[in-house]
């Protein structure tokens, strides 16, 4: 029986002690700067009357807490922080919802100051020629009018674009860092993300489509509490399995595919993301399981390898390794790991990167930190995190082997990496697609905390849970 996921209810108190120190942490790269920090407007699909879902700016829901759309977090130096918030008048609320209360505002923020945004216009009128810093949504340069400003009183702000550029340096250096309440949040996500990953484990069916594969993953998400899914859900089957953000279509599963679901909840505005793969029959096939093995000893590797000082780019070469190795078992790459790694040949079948930072982004922001920058190498460019690890860092650990036809199709890599590759032979592996086994991990000196490893990944684990399912239903 599908049941919620107990959610972590931190107190308005343990919320505001949080909260606090995520904005006095900006203080020194404020220095006496004016701040704007907008949450966002909604944004309409064009030629229709819908808008498209409203999600906050994460650089405002990180420093109030809540991100409701037309809210500005501000700071002044003399006063500290104040959120304007937008009252609803009685035409709005035939329509809409109404907007949170002050008082449901002032616990969820720990902000002494909550003021009708009607008051905002009058008080960006009194800062005269005194330098802003604009962080946040940039939206309300383009539709003042959204947040009942004015374009001209706009127009005459001194925002300060280097100002600006430094305080959200310091503010994504901040942010790689999960406080308590953030790791509770990203917890629940976990949580409600194991519940739709089980789902759709334990339902799948020869012959269901791939959106039905889909919509059985986000309905597991928002039976557990998930507001919503954290990212479009990639739920795909034999060949497309090898296309990274492949969209769900009227592909049928068949008994002979494996399934690959890239798919995670979002609570709290914070984001989880896994993926495994499975196959649609009660076992794999002896070329699928091969694969697999593969894949998931380089993941556990990887895992166990994430410590405080660690290189992330040191991590994702030394999977790289292990992914070589494996491919020249299997036959698909010729010659010794490190050779074929110097080279990028096995970015044939390991595309991109080892993984990335989580947080209120899937891919959170602060992955290249000032003066690193990507390589233009095939088996680096995509790479998303070039920094040493430290402590209550999150970060997914997703390894992955895919035959992509454009790769092995593509005549300068055939001529770059010659007999490297067998090329022939992976071609008769297309069918597979690919392998992708991906969880999210916190960093800590006492060792890795696996947030997602509740969702089963073992092979034997998968294949129980397969042969219940098509057993019990026929």
């Amino acid at each position: 029986m599908d049941a919620a996921v107990p959610r972590s209810d931190p107190g308005p108190a343990r919320r505001a002690d949080a909260l606090r120190p995520r904005r006095a942490r900006l203080a020194p790269a404020l220095a006496e700067a004016t701040v704007l920090v907008p949450a966002g407007l909604p944004v309409a699909v064009e030629g229709s009357d819908q808008q498209h879902p409203y999600r906050g700016h994460d650089e405002h829901r990180y420093l109030a807490g809540w991100a409701a759309m037309g809210q500005v977090l501000v700071h002044d130096p003399a006063e500290g922080w104040t959120l304007y918030a937008p009252v609803a008048d009685p035409e709005d609320r035939v329509w809409h919802d109404a907007p949170p209360s002050f008082e449901d505002l002032a616990e969820a923020t720990g902000l002494a100051r909550i003021r009708p945004r009607d008051e905002l216009p009058a008080w960006l009128g009194g800062l005269g020629a005194r330098p802003l810093v604009l962080l946040g949504s940039m939206d309300l340069l383009e539709r003042p009018g959204g947040y009942g400003v004015r374009a001209a009183l706009v127009e005459d702000l001194a925002f300060d674009a280097g100002a600006s550029e430094a305080a959200r340096a310091a503010l994504v250096a901040a942010r790689r860092r999960k406080d308590a309440l953030e790791l509770d949040q990203m917890r629940c996500a976990a949580a409600a993300t194991a519940a739709g990953h089980g789902r759709a484990l334990g339902r799948a069916r020869p012959g269901w489509s791939e959106r039905r594969l889909a919509l059985e993953v986000e309905y597991g998400f928002g039976l557990a509490g998930a507001e919503r899914a954290a990212y479009g859900t990639i739920a795909v089957c034999g060949e497309r399995c090898a296309v990274l953000h492949a969209a769900p279509g009227a592909a049928p599963l068949a008994a002979g595919h494996l399934v690959l679901v890239d798919a995670g909840a979002e609570v709290e505005g914070y984001d989880c993301d896994v993926t495994r793969t499975w196959p649609v029959a009660a076992r794999f096939s002896a070329e699928q399981r091969a694969l697999y093995d593969v894949v998931l000893g380089v993941q556990e590797a990887a895992i166990g390898a994430l410590a405080p000082g660690v290189e992330f780019r040191d991590l994702h070469l030394e999977a790289a390794r292990g992914l070589a190795e494996g491919l020249v078992h299997l036959g698909l790459l010729r010659g010794e790991a490190d050779g074929l790694v110097e080279q990028d040949a096995h970015a044939v079948f390991f595309p991109h990167g080892l993984g990335h930072l989580i947080g209120l982004s899937t891919h959170d922001v602060g992955g290249y930190p000032p003066g690193r920058v990507r390589s233009p190498r095939p088996g680096l460019k995509y790479l998303r995190i070039d920094l040493p690890m430290e402590a209550d860092f999150v970060v997914t650990i997703e390894p992955g082997l895919y035959f992509v036809r454009p790769l092995l199709e593509d005549a300068a890599a055939r001529e770059r990496l010659g007999d490297a590759v067998a090329w022939d032979r992976a071609r008769r592996w297309l069918p597979v697609g690919g392998v992708r086994i991906e969880d999210v991990v916190r960093v800590t000196p006492a060792g890795p905390e696996v947030l997602t490893a509740a969702i089963p990944k073992a092979p034997a684990a998968l294949e129980a849970v397969r042969a219940e399912a098509l057993g019990a239903r026929g």
